[in-house]
């Protein structure tokens, strides 16, 4: 007798072009004889952006973790992409972002707007990166039993 477990998660997608800019992008400013870092526009912007479009999927509570992770970042075709390698419909990024960066400003953003509790509960991190024909942003969020 097979026993069926109910399935804890969220899924969804943001349709937008992900940004290229990452948490590093810091700067130091000055405040009298202290300095601290601060983010870059580019970063305050991207943040911005990621929060407006999480918004509309927030959970009303955020989800018990530990958390299994998947993140799926499609770009836009580059107008130097021959037509040969469009019709494909996808294909893998190699280029910047690194996978970790573009994973690490949207974790930090679904802890910032209570999705999860706590980035560290994220026990299996899945980070994937395209270029497509459909720009967006998949989020899979899922507990793991155990």
């Amino acid at each position: 007798m097979s026993e069926q477990r109910a399935w804890r998660g969220l899924a969804f997608c943001l349709v937008c072009v992900p940004p290229k800019t990452s948490h590093h992008a810091k700067r130091i400013v000055r405040i009298g004889r202290f300095a601290r870092l601060a983010d870059k526009p580019e970063l305050v912007e991207a943040k911005q952006t990621l929060d407006d479009l999480l918004r509309p999927h927030q959970p009303a509570v955020p989800l018990v973790g530990p958390y299994r992770l998947t993140l799926e970042f499609d770009w836009p075709w580059r107008a130097s992409e021959p037509k040969r390698r469009r019709a494909l419909g996808r294909v893998p990024m190699t280029s910047k972002p690194d996978c970790d960066n573009a994973a690490k400003t949207v974790t930090d953003r679904l802890v910032r707007l209570r999705f999860i509790e706590d980035d560290a509960a994220i026990c299996d991190l899945r980070v994937r990166k395209f270029w497509g024909d459909e720009a967006g942003i998949r989020v899979v969020i899922e507990t793991v039993e155990g």
